[in-house]
């Protein structure tokens, strides 16, 4: 695990090894990836009481779109004739673990919390593109391109699993989410009948 931290910490510092330094014992980033999404469940307050239906729903969605992403970007990248050797699961979930400290950024105040949260997204996205295109020897542009029309496929993703979520009970959502959800055609239940 000490290997696992000290190599988040080289990202952060943009120093990336071979592909293969990220091969790591299969429990030391399922650990971190459950780690993140359950830190990042703090910040969803506005989905209700149940924590640990939040919790749940953070985790859940943290796996999906990282082994998303991660099959994602292989497939870019080797597009791009980029030598991955290897999977990329270990060194997205190490070049993703700023996000452990992203909720840090609630207990700022107003305009400072939202200032810190543009910054540590920045990062978290220069670092993330440094290292899989460091790995791969793709362009910085071409793997900044393939991390971009990942979004959407992110969004989609984020809307199922909320979808789900709120079906199996573990979130309520806020009623202008619901709306739009449904005007989307995402969102499984129907909206309640209006009152007379």
């Amino acid at each position: 695990m000490r290997l696992l931290i000290d190599d988040v910490l080289d990202l952060l510092r943009l120093r990336v090894k071979p592909l293969a330094a990220y091969q790591y014992v299969w429990w030391q980033p399922a650990l971190l990836l459950t780690l993140m999404g359950a830190v990042s469940s703090g910040d969803t307050a506005e989905l209700g009481g149940n924590i640990a239906g939040r919790i749940g729903f953070m985790v859940l969605f943290t796996w999906l779109q990282t082994l998303l992403f991660a099959r994602f970007m292989g497939v870019w990248l080797r597009w791009g004739k980029g030598e991955v050797g290897g999977s990329l699961f270990g060194l997205v979930v190490v070049a993703s673990g700023l996000q452990v400290v992203e909720p840090l950024t609630s207990w700022l105040p107003g305009d400072a919390a939202r200032v810190a949260d543009i910054l540590l997204s920045l990062l978290g996205l220069v670092v993330l593109v440094n290292a899989l295109s460091k790995v791969s020897q793709v362009s910085v542009t071409r793997t900044l391109v393939g991390v971009v029309l990942f979004a959407p496929l992110s969004l989609l993703l984020l809307a199922t699993t909320l979808s789900f979520a709120k079906t199996a009970g573990w979130v309520e959502l806020p009623p202008d989410m619901v709306e739009m959800m449904q005007q989307k055609g995402i969102a499984s239940a129907p909206a309640p009948a209006a009152k007379k």
